[in-house]
């Protein structure tokens, strides 16, 4: 994975990831006159298809569907590294002006941030990608027992 990373500088990312959040944010804009409302409608989408795409991944039926939803999410998990975090909760914080937002892990996030632990950008990163090898292994053995 860090080699495909390296070809890329990260000031090209940056960019990148600049351009892609202007372009969504002015394309929501467009329907709703809000950025308030936009965030809220991109939290809506974010939340609804990363919890249908974990769902199927845990409990749905081993066919094309799931090959497909595995696919989804390995390219979840390197787009995630691609934009040093989720590209749609950059989108998020940056129509809400709201730096301390997570996505869908302020679910988990905020009751361990309770406990006093500082949530910071590389405890995140770890969570994720711990996270990020349980629903692979699970996806892994559920194939792999499939097979037998």
């Amino acid at each position: 994975m860090s080699k495909f990373i390296k070809y890329f500088s990260l000031e090209e990312r940056k960019q990148h990831t600049k351009v892609i959040i202007e372009k969504t944010t002015n394309f929501l804009y467009n329907f709703t006159n809000n950025n308030t409302l936009s965030g809220f409608i991109l939290v809506l989408i974010h939340w609804i298809l990363i919890s249908l795409l974990l769902i199927y991944l845990i409990i749905g039926e081993i066919n094309t569907l799931y090959y497909i939803c595995c696919l989804l999410w390995l390219i979840i998990f390197s787009l995630h590294y691609y934009f040093k975090g989720c590209i749609l909760t950059r989108i998020e914080r940056s129509l809400w002006k709201a730096d301390d937002w997570w996505g869908p892990w302020i679910i988990l996030f905020a009751p361990i941030e309770k406990t006093g632990v500082e949530i910071t950008s590389q405890l995140a990163e770890n969570i994720f990608i711990c996270v990020a090898i349980i629903l692979m292994t699970i996806s892994f053995l559920r194939i792999l027992y499939q097979m037998k």
